[in-house]
């Protein structure tokens, strides 16, 4: 990991070591940003809470409150928490939107072979509202989840209107920065 040495009052942004951004820890988001909370829940899609989150199934027993077995257990986690395939800050900001394009309301969490809805991102990102390079951060207030392909119009735009289409986003008007 390479560093820059930055003066005072310039953010820390982290980069590999072929120049490219990568998302920050959770540890280093809470060292840079202490006073910003990044705690979420996932999201759990069951219209009853007495079935499993994999299979659908009722559970059995007041034990068991999220899987009706340990197989349903380790596919779920296998998907939605070891093999996501997204840094944990960016999930957070998923988890935070429900999976939901804030441009256009596209809903895109994962349905499983059963038909049941699980948290993990299938054709969305996270996006900056305010990109890095025109001085802005990877503070939660900063970023929404968005499709990709609301993502590629708003980067394809070479022009103003791609600035004016992320501000009329009525998560942009909410900014704190």
């Amino acid at each position: 990991m390479n560093i820059n040495r930055l003066k005072e009052g310039e953010k820390n942004l982290p980069y590999n070591n072929k120049g490219k951004r990568y998302w920050l820890s959770l540890w280093n988001y809470a060292k840079q940003y202490p006073n910003d909370n990044i705690l979420y829940q996932m999201p759990d899609y069951r219209a009853d809470k007495n079935t499993c989150k994999w299979c659908g199934q009722s559970l059995k027993s007041k034990r068991q409150q999220s899987y009706c077995c340990e197989d349903c257990k380790i596919e779920f986690q296998r998907l939605a928490v070891w093999g996501r395939g997204v840094a944990p800050l960016p999930y957070r900001i998923l988890c935070r939107d429900n999976f939901t394009c804030k441009e256009c309301g596209l809903f895109a969490a994962y349905k499983n072979k059963h038909g049941l809805f699980v948290p993990i991102a299938v054709g969305l990102d996270v996006h900056h509202l305010i990109q890095v390079s025109e001085g802005g951060t990877d503070q939660q207030n900063n970023l929404i989840t968005i499709c990709n392909d609301c993502h590629n119009q708003i980067h394809g735009i070479r022009s103003n209107s791609k600035k004016n289409l992320v501000k009329s986003s009525i998560y942009y008007s909410e900014l704190k920065i």
